[in-house]
């Protein structure tokens, strides 16, 4: 208070300048902000109008300045541009239903004439397939044909050789070729039953009896082998065609002769089977040849 009364006394009228001109300038900055918040708010007023002039929906609380025929002609004007571009919105759309309708039946026309292909095609590659197997089967069937014909006709033509052979070797042992009975490897499988043909040409009707006569005769080939074998060993020793050899124990020529005899008996019954008239038989189940009356 002191040093404002020393300024008060010293420059009064100045100092109460300077405060009119601070309050002066303080009532026009107040003035200043009101404006400026009118401003802004009309600001944001025309920044909603535009955007609503804009997207075309203009609201009766954003027109009260204008008139009511000018807000009907208005409307009415922007109603009219609205129907016209619905209706163009609706020209599009049925120009694309149309062309959508078109794509789908030129699609299905499409997937139609895929489907008939693709099935011929199938139709045709299972035709061929079928063909081809067919022609395989057949084919093969002939090819086993073949091979079990040239197989039997081998076997028949190997089956006659040995016969052929056979009837070689006993005429070449002297046996008689027509008095030979029938071979009992030609023996046939007939009806289930095992067949062997007689002399008389009659089949006998006992197949075990018959098979128990195969087994004895095998037997008996068998043993004559053996025999004739050993006979053959002898003879050709005793003329000196082999190596003097050292006689065997009494015991294993004990036991020969105790063969010899078992198996001596053999060929009676080879002779029972066989048949034919007394003494034509041989002693190793062969006959012998007729000798014309008179000889001795």
């Amino acid at each position: 208070m002191t040093v404002m009364d020393k300024d008060n006394s010293s420059s009064d009228p100045e100092f109460q300048r300077l405060m009119d001109l601070i309050a002066e300038l303080s009532k026009q900055l107040d003035q200043n902000r009101d404006a400026t918040m009118q401003l802004q708010a009309q600001l944001g007023n025309v920044k909603t109008q535009a955007f609503n002039s804009q997207t075309g929906f203009v609201l009766w609380r954003f027109n009260m300045d204008k008139s009511k025929e000018v807000y009907e002609a208005e409307l009415e004007r922007m109603n009219a541009a609205m129907a016209a571009d619905n209706q163009a919105l609706q020209y599009d759309n049925k120009q694309l239903s149309a062309l959508i309708k078109e794509y789908e039946q030129t699609l299905e026309s499409v997937m139609s004439t895929f489907r008939n292909r693709a099935n011929e095609v199938q139709d045709h590659e299972l035709a061929l397939i079928k063909e081809y197997e067919a022609q395989l089967i057949a084919r093969e069937t002939e090819d086993l044909e073949r091979e079990l014909v040239a197989s039997t006709a081998f076997s028949e033509a190997l089956s006659r050789i040995s016969n052929l052979l056979r009837l070689a070797t006993r005429q070449m042992n002297g046996e008689d070729p027509s008095l030979m009975p029938p071979d009992y490897e030609r023996d046939r499988i007939i009806g289930g039953e095992l067949h062997h043909p007689t002399p008389d040409g009659e089949s006998d009707e006992e197949p075990a009896s018959l098979e128990q006569a195969v087994a004895d005769w095998a037997l008996d080939r068998e043993t004559e082998l053996a025999r004739l074998e050993k006979e053959n060993e002898e003879l050709r020793r005793l003329a000196g065609l082999l190596p003097d050899a050292p006689l065997r124990p009494a015991m294993h020529e004990k036991t020969d002769s105790e063969s010899s005899n078992f198996l001596s008996s053999f060929p009676r019954l080879q002779k029972n089977m066989l048949g034919g008239p007394p003494g034509s038989v041989g002693p190793y189940g062969t006959y012998k040849k007729p000798r014309p009356p008179g000889t001795g």
